[in-house]
């Protein structure tokens, strides 16, 4: 009995024993380790400036990285062809103008717009402060000299909506000079861009909105492959939480933000991202009931009519609702 009682606990030993090592082991297995980001690229239609404000305000605060991407955003400049390398895959986003996923459509290109920055187009038509005209409608009818690019959709939609006027249109690519010396009239401008540049040389301006005039589009947008989208809805979603996320904190503090995008493009001086954050607030706030950066269908409807009624596409899209896309909350 006592060699059996032995054996026993010896047994009852080598199994605790046991027990703890196999707990020991557990306890030191490699933790699962969390899955790599995804990378993603975003390439700007323009250099780093407050119109991208929200973007560089995700990237600062790491929201891109806690919705599980890695993002590098790409400067860019006049002449990118960004619709094309979002509807190519060049890129995983895009910032495009409204107009551009429409016409890309057509030429057999699909891009899909997740996002709009401006809820209203900062695009317009500056004056001098002392100009004799006080509205579109005035200067359009006009024999006034005015810097604009004349294969703009909206130079023709002006023509169309104000005719009879003699209005004269030259490049505007030259710079203020002409302006300034008053050799032109008016001067196409995006809001933040050529008035804050006025208002920094003490020669007050007024802007004529295009939107006030009736040409709306979602100018600023943030869009991507129709094929991408489709296939990676999860991404795109997280990306589009980030900008939202990035463009509420940018709104509420772009001074927090705006020493980092003027690090990127010492061009533009602080002062000036800082008055073009207070010019653009207004247009990228969204209107009353709706979220930052949603788009409606009614929207982009108005513009595919508009642009059929001015020949830019031959015809409206098969569904409209194929150009855009709101991403889930």
């Amino acid at each position: 009995m006592t060699g059996t009682g032995t054996r026993r606990r010896a047994l009852a030993a080598l199994l605790a024993a046991s027990a703890l090592a196999l707990g020991a082991g557990a306890l030191q297995a490699p933790a699962a380790q969390a899955p790599a980001p995804r990378k993603v690229r975003l390439q700007l239609n323009w250099v780093p400036e407050p119109e991208f404000g929200g973007i560089f305000a995700a990237q600062q605060d790491g929201l891109f990285a806690k919705e599980g991407l890695e993002c590098e955003i790409i400067s860019g400049a006049a002449g990118t062809p960004v619709a094309q390398m979002v509807a190519s895959g060049k890129v995983e986003f895009g910032v495009v103008s409204g107009d551009q996923v429409l016409t890309l459509r057509e030429r057999g290109g699909a891009a899909v717009g997740i996002f709009a920055i401006f809820h209203t187009s900062p695009m317009g038509v500056m004056v001098p402060e002392s100009s004799p005209y006080r509205s579109l409608e005035q200067l359009w009818k006009s024999d006034a000299t005015v810097a604009m690019e004349a294969g703009l959709p909206f130079v023709r939609y002006l023509n169309r909506r104000f005719p009879g006027g003699k209005v004269r249109m030259v490049p505007s690519g030259s710079g203020l000079a002409a302006f300034e010396r008053g050799a032109v009239q008016a001067q196409q401008c995006f809001i933040s861009a050529k008035p804050v540049q006025m208002e920094l040389r003490k020669q007050p301006v007024r802007v004529f909105s295009l939107a006030e005039g009736g040409y709306d589009p979602y100018t600023v947008t943030v869009a991507t492959g129709e094929e991408f989208l489709s296939k990676n809805r999860d991404a795109c979603a997280a990306f589009v939480r980030a900008l939202r996320e990035g463009w509420s904190r940018y709104l509420k503090e772009p001074s927090k933000y705006n020493p980092g995008i003027a690090k990127l493009n010492p061009a533009m001086s602080l002062e000036a991202m800082d008055i073009a954050a207070r010019k653009q607030h207004d247009l990228v706030a969204p209107r009353a009931g709706d979220e930052v950066g949603a788009m409606t269908r009614e929207r982009w409807k108005v513009l595919a009519d508009q642009l059929k009624e001015l020949g830019t596409i031959k015809e409206l899209p098969p569904v409209i609702d194929a150009v855009f896309w709101n991403a889930p909350k």
